[in-house]
């Protein structure tokens, strides 16, 4: 069983490699086994279809947004100031390693059509923006109005910063948005 896992996760690691890489329309399983350096066939051991392949990296790549999350959110202080949060939060989860090509690819397969994958997805950004509201509550003293559009802004604001930084357009000025937020909010 455990070698089954560790083929398990060699071929999860490799999947997502070369999807980083060429896409989810452009990796075959084919071309995974040919990078994990295994049959078709034992793929198909572990992965019936590449809907379950996909469905299985997006499971772990949500979990590590997800940590991301939480972790910065759990790590903000009550009396860090509103900009310093916001900060905090914009820079952490625009920033995750690795994660930005993935997560766009994912994004465009659940909304082209991957019901099961759009599910999943649907059900994380659910629980980042009620995280989110809930951080933002405890630093505004219970301000639920507030909370909640700045939650639902700061999330929109992340899949956006994630898609500039991906095309590399400019240098993202993570305290001034930071500071213009905090300045137009409640």
């Amino acid at each position: 069983m455990k070698s089954n896992n560790n083929m398990k996760q060699t071929i999860l690691i490799s999947a997502t490699e070369l999807i980083t890489q060429n896409g989810i329309k452009k990796t075959s399983l084919a071309d995974i086994a040919k990078h994990v350096g295994i049959s078709k066939g034992t793929l198909y051991y572990h992965y019936a279809s590449k809907d379950d392949l996909i469905c299985d990296i997006a499971d772990v790549h949500l979990k590590i947004i997800t940590k991301a999350v939480l972790d910065c959110v759990q790590n903000v202080q009550a009396d860090n100031s509103k900009d310093e949060i916001i900060k905090s939060i914009l820079e952490k989860i625009s920033t995750i390693e690795g994660t930005g090509r993935v997560h766009m690819y994912l994004l465009c397969e659940a909304i082209t059509g991957n019901d099961p994958l759009k599910d999943r997805i649907k059900l994380n950004y659910i629980n980042w923006r009620a995280t989110l509201k809930t951080e933002i509550e405890r630093t505004l003293n219970g301000n639920n109005e507030s909370a909640e559009s700045l939650s639902f802004l700061l999330v929109s604001i992340v899949d956006g910063l994630v898609v500039q930084s991906l095309l590399k357009t400019e240098k993202i000025p993570f305290e001034e948005i930071a500071t213009f937020l905090v300045n137009h909010w409640c």
